[in-house]
């Protein structure tokens, strides 16, 4: 009868060790991946904060005429009559 026991406690042991194992090894996977989301996050941030201060910078701007053409020229692709305009595969 002891012996039976001691069978059962050592299955018990075992099969809870492989448990814990297999529960570390998804939480060490699932802890990567959240790191690198985590870094994804982070970067998309910077280029946010970036994108924010150039915004930032062109509502500071002088309503001025080269403001002017510049919007014209960005938004509205608009072009000075003497100006030549070259297309190439790489821009895109």
């Amino acid at each position: 009868m002891k012996r039976k026991s001691n069978i059962f406690i050592k299955a018990a042991t075992f099969v809870f060790i492989v448990f814990c194992t297999v529960t570390i090894i998804k939480m060490q996977f699932e802890f990567n991946n959240l790191k690198d989301d985590k870094a994804k996050v982070e970067e998309q941030i910077k280029n946010y904060e970036l994108k924010i201060d150039e915004l930032q910078a062109r509502l500071e701007e002088d309503f001025d005429t080269e403001y002017i053409m510049r919007i014209a020229r960005e938004k509205l692709n608009f072009r000075l009559p003497e100006e030549v305009i070259f297309y190439n595969e790489l821009s895109k």
